[in-house]
């Protein structure tokens, strides 16, 4: 009877202990806080500039997308916005870490070109003028 009593009371004190853990604040911090990356400034490109003085923001938002698509993949992008403007963004051959690119805008039917360099910076594409 004594040795089924100590038996009992040894497993009510391993199941009572089981659940206790030691952690240090490193292995409770998330791994995403410890691997954050700023994200990249949003890009402001040709079409954000003269070149795109009459577009509409949904236009002009449709433009700088097809920019940093044509930057990224170095094939030409074409887009449309909701005002009827459309245009597209041919890219040059990658220098490093820069691209050269030409835009063209058709606005009413009339087309507009601008031309630039970006270049790769903080984990996204900037804009030289």
């Amino acid at each position: 009877m004594m040795n089924l009593a100590r038996a009992g009371l040894a497993c009510a004190l391993l199941v009572s202990l089981s659940g206790c853990a030691t952690t240090t604040p490193e292995a409770t911090a998330p791994a995403a806080a410890a691997a954050a990356v700023a994200p990249p400034p949003p890009y402001t490109g040709l079409a954000s500039g003269s070149l795109g003085g009459s577009l509409d923001a949904v236009s002009r938002t449709a433009a700088n997308n097809a920019e940093i698509a044509a930057l990224n993949s170095g094939e030409r992008k074409t887009w449309r916005g909701d005002d009827g403007a459309y245009g597209y963004v041919a890219p040059g051959a990658a220098t490093g870490d820069c691209r050269e690119l030409s835009h063209t805008i058709y606005i009413n039917g009339r087309p507009q070109i601008g031309k630039g360099t970006a270049c790769r910076a903080a984990g996204g594409w900037k804009l030289n003028s």
